[in-house]
């Protein structure tokens, strides 16, 4: 009995991990990967990286021309992303998948994290196991992986081990974690602004010496973040601006100005957690439903453990105080940096009950609720820019080949590879191969454009502009139109 005890421990321990992190390996990859496969994936934000990531393993500065402002820029001048330039060399092994396979790799990697957090608090097998697949459940993981490639992604599956090589005063790993993070995206310093605080605060000890590594790490994220935005990003910009700023335009029209006003209007600044900035809009229900789904899915955690609801903090602010509504609700990747940090909430919320029953209890709970709002949200959500097909891997939907699919292919693989390309925006990560490559509207110098009919993706245009558009090319009479592989339509420039 001894014997069979432990050896059923030891699967427990060993092997039954391992299943769950290659499981959810494949689950992520048949969203992500098959999204890509079936022209799901679109130009903004995949086709800049792929575009990226083509320049970089050539040894080229990475110049994207698919911004829908039909201008070219520096990839660095939109976002300090540094991640696509260290993966660069895999661009000859898996080609425009690249990105996808890292990213999927990169959340069993959090998953890992965590774990290893849970033996250091020496908690029960069951109990991690739980904790992990409430971890891969999390509707942030799911809405940010269906739309494609984030580096924002890549820099959350590091907040578990840096508070992990933090327990385990393993200052250089803890370091080398932080930076990892930093070079992600030029906003998740100001994460790490925060982080820094709630570093110092999950230690037992609060001293000067404890303090002294968090505080270090809080200077450098906020020199980083005031650098790249004022003078890095700008001068890398066209437009020699941080863009970005823009979205908060509502607020004030600069950075100073937004700052004041966050300052003089608190009351105001709470509503826009939940309410939206135009007076009367019904989109409020978007934040709403946010929210909730947020404390659903283990946010209960943040208000167990306020120093991580710190850490959610500027990720809510910069999401909710958005002038934008794409940003406000469950869809794409503008809530990713909360799956880790709820998990790591749950984890120090845990660790402090003594009764690995209660424990099992609470987490039990949480897995339930978390998984249950993950597939409810995954059917229906208020958004319009919701796609069950591309996002609810509960639909036969979204295991189905678009119509034309094999045709579709055989065209863009007709298309050479040092030709300028024009097209619609699912089509571009296909094509993002090249120097140039252009966002319909914009031809410019184009010697191709490929768009799909009828299933025309219009975007930034009006479906009835974009046929006009389309029209008015046809009757040019400056290009000749191949319908060989439709619905796949091919003009080329004479």
């Amino acid at each position: 009995m001894e014997s069979f005890l432990g050896s059923k421990q030891k699967i427990v321990k060993d092997f039954f991990p391992t299943i769950i992190h290659c499981f959810f390996f494949l689950i992520f990859s048949s969203i992500s990967l098959l999204n890509h496969y079936y022209f799901r994936s679109v130009g903004l934000d995949y086709g800049l990286a792929n575009q990226a990531l083509y320049e970089y393993a050539h040894f080229k500065t990475a110049i994207i021309t698919q911004l829908i402002s039909g201008e070219p820029s520096n990839f660095l001048g939109c976002h300090l992303s540094f991640w696509v330039l260290l993966l660069s060399p895999f661009y000859w092994i898996f080609g425009s998948y690249t990105l996808l396979i890292f990213q999927n790799f990169m959340l069993i990697f959090a998953g890992i994290g965590i774990l290893k957090i849970a033996k250091y608090f020496k908690m029960n097998e069951w109990v991690m196991i739980l904790v992990l697949l409430q971890f891969y459940t999390s509707f942030a993981i799911y809405s940010a992986i269906a739309f494609d490639y984030h580096d924002n992604v890549i820099g959350a599956c590091f907040l578990p081990w840096l508070f992990y090589f933090y327990q385990k005063e393993k200052i250089g790993l803890t370091i080398l974690c932080f930076f990892a993070i930093l070079i992600s995206k030029e906003n998740l310093a100001i994460l790490l602004i925060f982080v820094a605080f709630t570093l110092w605060l999950s230690r037992p000890n609060f001293n000067w010496k404890s303090f002294q590594i968090p505080l270090l790490l809080f200077i450098i994220a906020i020199s980083y973040f005031f650098l790249a935005i004022l003078v890095v990003i700008p001068s890398l910009n066209g437009s020699g601006n941080f863009d970005q700023i823009g979205r908060y335009s509502h607020l004030g029209s600069s950075l100073s100005e937004i700052f004041k006003y966050i300052i003089t209007h608190p009351i105001k600044m709470l509503q826009l957690f939940y309410e939206s900035h135009i007076e009367g809009d019904n989109e409020s229900r978007v934040k709403q439903e946010f929210l909730f789904v947020l404390l659903l899915s283990g946010g209960i955690a943040l208000i167990r453990k306020p120093a991580f609801l710190w850490m959610v903090l500027p990720i809510l602010i910069q999401k909710l105080w958005n002038k934008e509504l794409a940003f406000w609700g469950l869809s794409y990747h503008y809530q990713i940096e909360i799956a880790p940090i709820v998990s790591l909430a749950i984890l120090f919320w845990l660790k402090d009950i003594n009764s690995w029953k209660i424990q099992i209890s609470i987490i039990g709970v949480l897995l339930i609720t978390t998984f249950s709002i993950c597939f409810l949200k995954m059917h229906s959500r208020y958004s319009e820019y919701y796609h069950p097909y591309k996002e609810n891997l509960f639909t036969i939907a979204h295991y189905q080949a678009p119509e034309g699919f094999q045709k579709i292919k055989a065209g863009i693989a007709k298309i050479p590879a040092d030709s300028a390309v024009c097209a619609q925006a699912n089509l571009l990560p296909h094509l993002s191969n090249r120097d140039k490559i252009y966002h319909f509207p914009y031809i410019n110098d184009a010697r191709y454009f490929l768009f799909l009919q009828p299933q025309l993706n219009a975007y930034p245009e009006t479906q009835d502009r974009a046929e006009a558009i389309i029209n008015g090319l046809r009757e040019s009479g400056e290009w000749i139109e191949d319908s060989t592989f439709a619905p796949l339509r091919i003009l080329t420039r004479k």
